[in-house]
């Protein structure tokens, strides 16, 4: 009898979510974290960093598109795209879908995430051989604190990283946020992904603080991503000028992607700006349910 597979993902210390492994095709330590690539059951290929699922088949469109086209299409002409982190190549995919582009940086640390996704995930690396694209393998915290220095600009950040631990800590501080603010200037977007407001409240909440603290224009909205923690998460749209609220209702641009779209559309993006009550009493600093305190790094659940 085989024996039946399994990677945990542990969404806390007391919830995981289990894939039932089917191959596993790659298991190795980076400089800067643990991969891990296979095939599973429901989700079909999956990317894990960090023990922390990153990638599948099976949802990266949600994610990816939620994080890209919210801010693009605020934005009245988005030339030049950063994209922090997002060596799988997904969110590049989804910004290059938009023809006003003309450069897009992506910046990862981890050149091996950029490799297993040109390897594994075809359909999300499809974008890192184009002519627009600039890929580089270095550090994007220090990236984005020399082109501030050196006076550079982009029109829309994206900050497509893991979470909050380990190397990825650095890219949630004010500091960083600061260097995205001056690269921006009065008119660009920054969109970070802001994770989970089901098990991790307290970092929704705490990114939106930072970015309100700096940008004059700040709004939370939410996507549906199946095997993140609690299956929706979260994203923190920032501008000086751009209330991106109001300004992702440029339908004929939105109507020229959705034939090439996945999951978002123009309702769904509008929609994706109406949150849970106990979301906005907690963006507000007002009293809500009582949640448990959850721990925040994952590589301390003992799993």
């Amino acid at each position: 009898m085989t024996e039946t597979k399994r990677y945990f993902d542990p969404w806390t210390k007391h919830t995981h979510l289990t894939f039932t492994v089917k191959e596993f095709y790659e298991s190795f330590e980076t400089p800067y974290q643990t991969i891990d690539v296979f095939e599973a059951e429901d989700f079909g290929t999956v990317l894990a960093l960090g023990g922390v699922t990153n990638v599948t088949d099976r949802d990266e469109s949600g994610y990816h598109e939620m994080l890209a086209h919210v801010p693009l299409l605020a934005h009245p002409n988005p030339k030049r795209v950063l994209i922090i982190g997002g060596g799988d190549g997904g969110t590049l995919r989804e910004v290059l879908r938009h023809p006003e582009v003309e450069l897009a940086v992506l910046v990862d640390i981890d050149g091996e995430v950029i490799r297993v996704a040109r390897q594994y995930f075809p359909q999300c690396a499809v974008a890192l051989d184009d002519p627009r694209a600039e890929i580089i393998v270095g550090d994007g915290l220090a990236y984005v604190e020399v082109a501030a220095a050196q006076g550079a600009h982009f029109d829309v950040i994206l900050v497509d990283s893991t979470d909050p631990v380990d190397a990825a800590v650095e890219l949630f501080t004010e500091t960083f946020y600061r260097h995205c603010a001056k690269l921006l200037g009065e008119h660009g977007i920054l969109v970070p992904q802001s994770d989970s407001p089901t098990f991790y409240l307290s970092r929704v909440t705490d990114v939106y603080a930072k970015l309100a603290n700096i940008f004059r224009n700040t709004s939370l909205y939410m996507g549906q991503v199946t095997a993140y923690p609690g299956g929706v998460w979260a994203y923190t749209a920032a501008s000086q000028t751009i209330d991106v609220r109001l300004n992702t209702q440029r339908n004929d641009r939105i109507a020229r992607l959705e034939p090439q779209l996945r999951y978002a559309n123009a309702e769904f993006i509008q929609a994706a700006f109406a949150l849970p009550t106990y979301v906005k009493r907690a963006l507000a600093g007002e009293p809500g349910l009582n949640l448990p305190a959850l721990g925040d790094d994952p590589t301390g659940f003992g799993v």
